[in-house]
Formats: structure tokens, sequence, C-alpha cells
């Protein structure tokens, strides 16, 4: 068995020869199709460092031919018509992600790194991370990123994501990539983003652009050859006194080659004079033939040569050369050596490498660069001619141009073209990835260790019924999740019991609800709780166990400064349908989250960037939290609300603060180092330890009224 060619196989070809890397792979129809011995000898008989992955026959056709091909292909180029959803290849797909991730694991050591390569296997770093959470893992996608809009169209999206999200390191061609798949994880997944790093589950994924390169010294290496240099003048004398034209592309729909044939016939019908002085040399390689939409583009692309050379063509002179086959690398060489312009048209493309293969191969008299502006490397060969290829007026115009170049110009642009090819080569590309791999796992280390270790809820349980106890109990998001609503999270009953009990062991045991809700809400749920201190807007007013009468935390705050900030808060809720304005005693709140949250997102920091400017020099304070932007005087904080309810009750045992959002952090920098400060929910914290939502810290609390109870009926034995 020999290894595929390409540039990938070449830039990790050296790694693989020195055993410092393994190849693992799926080997192609002749296992999922030949009998038991020809399944054999195809898994069996790699060199060594290329390790094969059995997939059965009825797997490979529902995972390649159907999810990977007939939906992820159309999808990710940004063809939604073209996308096949069939529920029953999802399966499939998974079922071969599965089988890679099941033989890499025997393959992996703990300290090996693993990168993972392209839209086929979008699962395997989350299968893996879920068996090797400490597992080093890249994850390079080839092919562009849609619109998000085009994305959310797989019934599996997150799936999809979240699989890709179980890497470190997540790269893509181009920066337009990146950000769609940045507005994809927030539209899909819920998740906030920075432009070069994700959170999720705890870690940090790091997202990064490598647009990835050729090895020139392999395509130097062939052009050096004899039988290719005297291919190369062949070529150079067969069409002497034209102009050469090639275009070199897989036969899909993504490439454009109807659009380019198309233009082509317009410069030749607009142009008369360029008739018989310029011929395209089309080659089209064969792909999925089996699949009807690809059969019927080979149909047009076959009916629009044959119509193109019957109005044009003379007994002289053939104006396309169709060759629909493969084409050898020496031979591919000797045609970009020999041809005048290279012309890619991609409707849409991760990279298209062709355009640097050519570059690659240019030496005397150099040629002219053609790109469609959508593939991937016309924002890295800037030098290069760009074409809208859905505009046939300005491609023609832009072959007429190419063909027209001075030579000094010509000269000036393939030098510059030929320093970025070299410069941005395979290997760099190889190295780059790989370095930055490295330094994503050294940054998920570092994030890990700013994290709180999960609560352990005996220890706290003894330690508060070893004595008294002061606890600070956050809300929404800590004692029940988040609603859409701000009036939709009313207590439950479990919450309630909780409360109520805690608040009912006295003798020394102080719970207070410190909330950003209006006092009318906490005064409405939990005013008849015996026992229960109350702050209501993040600590701006509160009530005391011992009253039933709210008071301000600082006396003569005012209302008045909401006339001028109400109207900034009310323009932006016009501007996003689903926001709502939440306004309460002494601050008030523009929420964003039944509103779609990309845009949210955008308008809450131009929200808070304006306020800030127009409450500059105030006491007032501007404060970002989960899908809202509130105002409140920056004197109403849980921080101080707790030293004024300690300084009204007796000294405590210990205190105990839990909550899951900034306005806890406050409160978690004020209290000692030795209290028992609680994050809800993942990432850096001030807190000591951690828990994963309202569940456990309802849990927590029982077992902390279980303790102080044990403890009370102990000491009265």
């Amino acid at each position: 068995m020999v290894p595929g060619s390409g540039g990938l196989v070449a830039v990790l070809e050296p790694l693989l020869r020195d055993g410092s890397a393994r190849w693992l792979g799926w080997p192609g129809d002749g296992a999922a199709d030949g009998g038991a011995a020809e399944r054999s000898k195809v898994l069996r008989g790699w060199p060594a460092g290329y390790i094969a992955v059995d997939l059965p026959a009825d797997v490979v056709r529902a995972f390649y031919e159907g999810y990977a091909n007939d939906t992820l292909w159309p999808l990710l180029h940004g063809f939604p018509d073209r996308v096949v959803l069939d529920p029953a290849t999802w399966p499939a797909y998974r079922e071969a992600n599965e089988r890679f991730a099941a033989e890499l694991r025997t393959q992996a050591g703990p300290s090996s790194v693993v990168w993972v390569h392209d839209y086929q296997l979008m699962l395997l770093p989350e299968l893996m991370r879920a068996t090797t959470p400490d597992a080093t893992i890249g994850f390079f996608l080839h092919v562009p990123f849609p619109a998000s809009e085009i994305f959310r169209m797989l019934p599996e999206r997150e799936q999809v994501l979240t699989g890709i999200l179980g890497a470190d390191l997540i790269g893509f061609q181009t920066h337009a990539d990146l950000h769609e798949f940045r507005r994809s994880v927030l539209q899909v997944l819920g998740i906030e983003s920075q432009m070069e790093h994700v959170e999720i589950d705890a870690r940090v994924v790091r997202l990064g652009v490598f647009p990835i390169g050729i090895v020139p010294g392999e395509w130097a290496h062939i052009l050096a050859q004899r039988r290719v240099q005297h291919r190369v003048e062949q070529l150079r004398d067969r069409y002497r006194g034209q102009h050469l034209v090639l275009a070199v592309d897989r036969l899909d729909y993504t490439k454009g080659i109807p659009e380019r044939l198309r233009a082509y016939r317009r410069l030749l019908r607009d142009d008369p004079k360029r008739r018989g002085r310029v011929s395209l040399l089309q080659v089209a390689i064969p792909t999925r033939e089996r699949v009807p939409r690809y059969r019927e583009l080979r149909r047009h692309v076959n009916d629009l040569v044959a119509e193109i050379s019957g109005e044009f063509g003379t007994p002289e002179w053939t104006p396309i050369v169709h060759m629909l086959r493969a084409v050898s690398r020496s031979e591919l060489a000797a045609l970009y050596a020999a041809a005048d312009v290279a012309w890619i048209t991609s409707l849409r493309d991760g990279m298209n490498i062709v355009a640097k293969e050519y570059v690659a191969c240019q030496s005397r008299d150099p040629g002219v660069l053609i790109v469609s502006e959508f593939a991937g490397v016309a924002q890295e060969l800037g030098e290069a001619l760009r074409v809208n290829p859905y505009d046939e007026i300005a491609s023609a115009a832009a072959l007429g141009r190419a063909l027209d170049m001075p030579r000094d110009e010509r000269s000036e642009r393939m030098a510059a073209l030929t320093d970025r090819v070299l410069d941005g080569n395979a290997a760099v590309w190889r190295d780059r990835f790989i370095r930055s791999l490295r330094q994503a796992v050294r940054e998920r280390e570092d994030h890990r260790r700013t994290e709180a270790p999960k609560l352990d809820s005996g220890a706290l349980a003894k330690a508060a019924a070893r004595g008294g106890v002061l606890l600070c109990l956050d809300y929404d998001g800590t004692l029940v999740e988040i609603a859409p609503r701000p009036e939709n999270a009313r207590p439950t009953r479990r919450v309630l019991d909780v409360v109520r009990r805690l608040a009912g062991l006295g003798n020394g045991v102080c719970v207070a609800l410190l909330s950003g809700r209006r006092a009318d809400d906490l005064e409405r749920w939990f005013g008849d709780v015996p026992g229960l201190w109350l702050v209501a807007e993040h600590g701006a007013v509160l009530r005391s166990a011992n009253t039933r009468e709210w008071q301000t935390l600082r006396a003569g705050a005012g209302e008045d400064w909401k006339l001028r900030v109400r109207p900034v808060l009310e323009d932006f809720a016009a501007r996003l349908p689903g926001s709502l304005i939440e306004e309460k005693d002494l601050s008030i709140a523009w929420h964003h989250r039944l509103g779609d949250r990309e845009f949210g997102n955008w308008l809450a920091q131009e929200l808070a960037t304006t306020l800030e400017h127009q409450l500059g020099g105030s006491d007032l304070r501007v404060l970002r939290g989960r899908a809202v932007v509130e105002v409140r005087y920056a004197w109403a904080t849980k921080a101080e609300a707790y030293a004024a309810i300690d300084a009204q009750t007796p000294d405590p045992g210990i205190v105990v603060a839990v909550g899951d959002d900034e306005t806890d952090e406050e409160l978690f920098e004020r209290l000692a180092p030795d209290d028992w400060t609680i994050k809800v929910g993942r990432g850096p914290t001030a807190a000591r330890w951690s828990v994963d939502g309202p569940d456990e810290v309802l849990a927590a609390l029982d077992a902390i009224a279980d303790g102080i109870l044990a403890a009370r009926q102990t000491t009265s034995q």
C-alpha cells in the first residue's frame, strides 16, 4: 500500500519517517468493499507510521458519501440548497468518529500530541477529551466555515460544535472562517468568545488562523527533472503564438467551472481579436461520479465546452482543451510552468493550493495568477488579480487584463507572490500550528489553576456544626436557574423549604439573601420567613431579620438620574426585539436574554460604553452581567451589604458566601481567606470552592442544616 501524495502528506512525511508521528486514516474502498483476505491486506499492508482505521462498507457509505459529503460539504461551503438532511446518515458519521477515537486511544499516550484534520472528523476531539481529559488535541478545518445562518440548518449543530470544541486549539484558513465559527458558537451554544479563545467546560480553547502552505521544494525537484523540462518545452511549442490559460479543479460545484467557461465565452464574443490567440486548458478531475448531481455537473461542463468549441473553434485552433481525468504531479508541474495565466474561479474554497502550486512553478517569463475573492487564498496572495466569479463580465475583463499585462508588472507581482509562498510554506504552517497548540495547552493549565476546586459539602457541614455561621446567599443563578424574564424565576418549593429551614435554626445561624432583585420581589417571596435578612438591588436596600421595614444602605440616594438613563435604555430596547427594561427603586437594567444573542452582545457592549461616558464622574456604576446591562450606585454592593449585616450580628464561627456572577466576586474578595466562598459555575474566581449549579447549592445547604441539627442533638444528650 502506498500513501497518497499531496502537500499534507509531504509536510508530515519527515515526522513519519523518523518515527515521531503516526498517521491514522481510512484506507479507502478496498478495505470497505473487499472480502476478508482483501480487507486484511488493505488494513495491514501500510508502511511504518501509517495506521488504517477499519470502517465497514455500510458505515462508509452513510458516513463518507452521506453525512460528510452530502451534508457537511455543501453546508460548510455555503450551498444550503445542496445540503441533504438524511437522519439515517448521522449515526454512521458518529460511529466512524468513534472508531477513529477507539483506534487513537490505542496509539496515543498521555503526552502525545493529537492533530485532527477536517470536516470528516469533527466529533473526534470531544470523543478523545471525554476519555483523556489532559490530552493535547488540535483540530484544523481545511474547508471554509459558513455563515452562522447556514450552519444552523444542521440538525446536529450542537453535537458538531461541541465535538470541535473538545480540542485545545482550533485552526482555520481565514479570519472570516474563525469569525463565523465564533458566531455559531454564540448562536447555537450561547457561549461568548474572544477573538483568540473560547471558554467551555472549565477549559480555554484557543482559536487561530493558519493559512495552509505547500512544499515548494517538492515542485522545484519535479521541475528539475529532464523529462519534465522536456514536457514544458513541448507545451510551449504547442501553444507558441498563443496565450495558455490553465485551470485545474476537482469536478465539483464549489469550483465555479461553468462560471469560468461562460466568462471565457464572453471574452471571445466581446473581443474577437482574442480568437486563435488564447487557449483554455481545463483540467477537471472527476469526483463522486456515482452521485447524480455530480454526473449532472459533468454533463453541463461537457455541454458548455462543446458549445464554445463549436461556436469559436477552427481547424487550426481549439478554444478549450478539456482534460476530464486526474493528472500526474509531473504533468501538472509542466502545465504550471508553461501556462501564461492560472485562473481560479472557486465559488467557495477553504484555501485552494492550486494557486500556490502555480506560483511555485513560475520562473522564466512569469505568468499571471487570477483568484476568486471567495477562495481563502485571495486573502493571502494580494498581488494576484481578484475576481468575483459570479460576475461574468468582470471575470472576462480580468482575464483580458492578465493576457495583456506587461512583463515588468508580471515579474513584480510574481516575485512578491513567490516570496509569500516560500515564506508561508507547509513546514512553516505545520510548525506554527504545533507551537500554538503547545501554547494553548500551557494556557489551559494556567487557566485551570485559577479555577476553584469542587466543594466538599461534608467538610463544610462539619465546619458549620462547630459554631455559628453567617450564610450570604445569592438568588438568581445560585438558588434558582437564570430565567429568560426576571419575573419568571420564582422560588421553587425546595428553595423555600431550604431557606426556611436554615433561617429557623437560630442560635448563631444567620441567613441573608443578597440579590439583584427588587425589594418587592424578595418581600413577596421570602417576606414571611422568620429570621431572614433580605438584601435587594445588589446591596442598595436591605431588611434585617428582626423587622419588616426596608432601609437604604446609604441615606440620600435619589432617582433623578434615571431621567437621563431611561431614554438611552429605551432606545436600545427598541433596537433589539425581545429585550426589555427592568426598573428598580435605585437601579435600572436592560435585559437581552430573549433577543438575538450575537446582536444583543454587540449592543450590550455599545450600551455599556455609552452609559459609562454619559455617567462619568458620578457615583453611579455601569454593570454588565449575563445578558444584562445595569446602572446602579457604586456603593450598592453585596460586599457593603455584608459589612452592614456583619456589624449587627454576633461574630459567627464561619462565613459562607455563595454566588455566580461579578457582583458576588466583590463579596468573595471582601471576605477573609479562610471563609467559605463558593462560586456557582465554572471559570476563574476569587472563591475558594465551586459547585456546578443550584441543585448542588441546595444539597450543600441541606447538609449544613443536617450537620448543625446533628451536633445540637449530640450536645443535648
